[in-house]
């Protein structure tokens, strides 16, 4: 337990403990005046004597109540007494379906979600200081037991058992056609095209000198070098001339037939015997290559230490651009009014949903909680929290059985 906890159960304690001597104190009070009044003989006397003979039977009888819902009073068992210890099971489902029922009902959860605007709510905590630093620090714990986890040698045994499994019942000649028939469907397969003409066309250019050296180099000793240059100057010329015509012209007859060649490449991927056997040894030799998987691990443990080294820098990156998106979403939703509306609606919805189906779970945290305690305890955390308000029925009894006592006194007078 958190020396939080201690020490408010050592104040609730200190409380009690006072409250307890004042109906302690009017108990004696009146057994002091039953005591001085007994056989006196002035008229006053007999009202004075009944009022604590009655006062001190209300006593006896509200303490009595109030000490069996929590121990047997003076030590004895007497039947139905400590109630609290002994059917601290049966209170803590009562309480479990009484929470259940009455506030994890559906309709009630929706209600009092209705009358809220979530959504400003998030903006205004995300927009100040403890808010964006809560989530700041939530992300970075996050991270901190994920990357923890994963460097563990159990945890990652588990990953790349799993990882292999899922892999094994992959077909992958399947899976690169239907991808293939998605970049056609798009026409995502002529932009990236298109960027690959644009990029091989830089890459030509600035490598002309590179690829003359290279042609001197496997040239014939007897073709003279200018012929070279010649040859190799129209060669290139003309090569990026067709990749620029292919770049810019979305109609060139050869995209035409680019996108012929990857529908059927698509169609064989998913049909052809013979691309599903190359998919399957090719998968094969992924999942036998600890080679590459080794390298794979290493690579990511290279990106989990970088992380990890950052997130525990003052001016972490990671952190910054945590807050600059929080600061980013709180700003844009914060002059948004429809969709403040919109994410209200969401998780009104969501909630009441989440709510609805697990509200007997969510609810029996009470009951699985009370009955993971001991009786005693259970007893003296009860008695902690409501014993102080209980007294107040001592008090109470006291008093009112003073009042009854007068009562009949005077009725007893009349007769």
């Amino acid at each position: 337990m958190k020396p939080t906890a201690l020490t408010g159960e050592a104040d609730k304690a200190l409380q009690l403990c006072r409250m307890k001597r004042i109906p302690l104190f009017l108990l004696l009070l009146m057994a002091l005046l039953f005591a001085f009044t007994l056989h006196h003989p002035a008229p006053w006397a007999g009202w004075l004597h009944a009022f604590a003979e009655a006062g001190m039977v209300g006593a006896l009888a509200d303490w009595f109540a109030v000490v069996a819902l929590f121990r047997h009073p003076l030590g004895i068992p007497i039947p139905h007494t400590a109630i609290i210890p002994n059917r601290k099971n049966d209170i803590g489902e009562s309480m479990s379906r009484f929470v259940a029922d009455h506030f994890l009902e559906p309709d009630v959860v929706r209600e009092k979600l209705q009358r809220t605007n979530l959504a400003a709510f998030v903006v205004s905590w995300l927009k100040s200081e403890k808010g964006r630093r809560s989530v700041e620090e939530l992300t970075v714990a996050v991270l901190r037991w994920a990357l923890g986890a994963l460097h563990e040698e159990r945890v990652r045994h588990f990953l790349s058992r799993l990882s292999n499994k899922q892999l094994a019942e992959v077909n992958l000649a399947s899976l690169l056609g239907n991808t293939l028939e998605w970049l056609v469907r798009g026409q995502r397969h002529q932009q990236i095209l298109t960027q690959v003409l644009r990029y091989t066309i830089v890459l030509v250019h600035d490598n002309r000198d590179a690829i003359r050296t290279k042609v001197q180099q496997e040239s014939p000793w007897w073709v003279p070098g200018f012929v070279d240059d010649r040859i190799l100057k129209k060669m290139l010329e003309r090569i990026e001339h067709q990749l620029l015509e292919m770049a810019l012209d979305p109609d060139h007859a050869m995209r035409f037939k680019f996108s012929d060649w990857v529908q059927n490449l698509a169609h064989d991927l998913k049909n052809s015997p013979e691309h599903q056997r190359s998919g399957e040894e090719f998968k094969e030799q992924l999942l036998a290559n600890d080679e590459l998987q080794d390298y794979l691990y290493g690579l990511w443990r290279e990106i989990a230490e970088n992380i990890e080294l950052d997130i525990e820098k003052p001016d972490s990156g990671i952190r910054q651009q945590v807050g600059n998106w929080l600061g980013g979403v709180a700003e844009e939703l914060d002059g948004d009014p429809d969709m403040q509306a919109r994410v209200n609606t969401w998780l009104v919805d969501a909630i009441t949903l989440v709510v609805g189906r697990n509200s007997a779970q969510i609810a029996s945290l009470i009951s699985d909680t009370v009955k993971s305690w001991d009786g005693l305890d259970t007893s003296r955390r009860v008695e902690l929290a409501i014993g102080r308000d209980l007294q107040f029925i001592r008090i109470n009894g006291t008093l009112v059985g003073g009042l009854v006592g007068l009562l009949i006194h005077a009725i007893t007078l009349g007769v």
